[in-house]
């Protein structure tokens, strides 16, 4: 009979995995230093050479359309760059993440089999989660990569996946195409492995939290089953009578404190380690939105078509994860109002009470600390996009 594979081994596993991802770009996390390699500075060119042509193209486009579908891909530039620049700022930060949640795994999954069951059950949600990033990725980035040629084929039409011109290369030119074609796919590659890299990292960090709060669950349901236990024995005993356990359950309430301690002061560690980039990310989104909605109430333009939907895509996951992130601290909430406090004694009542208030307070994920992260705000962004889409194209 095969031996059941440890949560902690999962994790680690899981965590190695992601990294080498972002090792591919030059970044490795799990290092206890962080150190440029050619890998580092090719995604480093990548980057600016994107700019640059960008700028060039925009400046020399002779018309405002032509600027304006050079400048599509600006929110994924701003969009890569908080990424990267992240991994780089806040390697430290990151690792030491990572390296928590481990030892918390590593020391839990040995308490039982109910905790042993709830590790094993976050890490196959965020497989799932993974599961639903990466295809979303791979299909859009190769729709991109694929419609240039399909048109070159079905009309000779030549277009390509990024709005920008390389000085000298001329798309006329069969030469001039086909570098410029390739370049570009250089560019989406580091783009593509860089987003789902960078996004993987994050979710990472962001779905611990509602394996805490799964993990305050069970320390909730052992007190209640003491907190019964101690109801069922009084019954048996005469009145006024003290009830046997009472240390017990004093160490069963104060797991629960301290564990949703924990909990909170990891929310605030999370919000505090990717608030940036986070609100980068939902952000550059949304300006890569609404230029793809401008370029495509004039007239019908495929790439900006494709890349609106890739953007909708990168911005939403956040959102709804957000949005999953709420129901979890719901959770959290409920958890302890679920407690039997009325057979606490006296003094933990008022531990109780102290717990209960602080828990009525949770940190909520927020975008530059003024939007919450659900789908609620997706919303509002979508409706302000098409408000200020119609304007610009009012005055154009």
């Amino acid at each position: 009979m095969s031996t059941p594979v440890r949560p902690s081994s999962r994790f680690s596993e899981l965590s190695k995995y992601i990294n080498s991802l972002t090792n591919l770009l030059g970044v490795d996390i799990l290092a206890p230093k962080m150190e440029f390699n050619y890998r580092t500075w090719t995604t480093i060119f990548a980057i600016a050479n994107y700019s640059a042509f960008t700028v060039f193209t925009i400046l020399n486009g002779g018309d405002w359309r032509v600027g304006l579908k050079a400048s599509l891909m600006i929110g994924g530039l701003i969009h890569g760059l908080g990424k990267f620049l992240t991994c780089l700022l806040k390697h430290k930060e990151m690792r030491r993440t990572v390296l928590y949640t481990q030892s918390i795994y590593e020391e839990y999954e040995s308490r039982g089999e109910s905790y042993h069951k709830t590790l094993n059950l976050n890490i196959d949600r965020l497989l799932g989660i993974m599961k639903i990033v990466r295809n979303g990725y791979v299909f859009a980035f190769c729709l991109m990569e694929i419609q240039p040629l399909a048109m070159l084929m079905y009309d000779g039409t030549r277009v390509t996946a990024m709005q920008y011109v390389i000085p000298g290369l001329p798309l006329e030119n069969n030469y001039g195409y086909v570098v410029t074609y390739l370049i570009q796919s250089v560019t989406m590659v580091v783009t593509g492995v860089g987003f789902y890299a960078g996004d993987l990292f994050v979710f990472l960090g962001l779905t611990q939290i509602l394996t805490f709060a799964d993990m305050l669950q069970l320390k909730v349901n052992e007190l209640n089953d003491t907190l019964k236990q101690k109801a069922e024995t009084r019954v048996l005993v005469p009145v006024g009578a003290s009830v046997k356990g009472e240390s017990n359950r004093q160490r069963l309430l104060l797991e629960v404190i301290k564990w949703h301690q924990l909990f909170t002061e990891y929310c605030r560690a999370i919000n505090a380690l990717y608030y940036e980039l986070i609100a980068t990310q939902v952000l550059s989104m949304a300006l890569a939105m609404m230029l793809s909605f401008c370029i495509n109430l004039s007239s019908f333009h495929m790439p900006s078509a494709i890349f609106f939907v890739v953007s909708a895509y990168s911005m939403s996951i956040y959102c709804i994860l957000g949005t999953i992130l709420e129901f979890g601290h719901d959770q959290v909430y409920e958890s302890i109002c679920n407690v039997a406090w009325y057979e606490l004694s006296g003094d933990q009542r008022k531990l109780f009470g102290f717990l209960l208030r602080e828990s009525q307070y949770p940190h909520n994920i927020q975008i530059l600390g003024v939007m919450p992260l659900s789908v609620r705000t997706a919303l509002q962004i979508v409706k302000l996009i098409y408000s200020v889409s119609m304007m610009m194209m009012n005055r154009a």
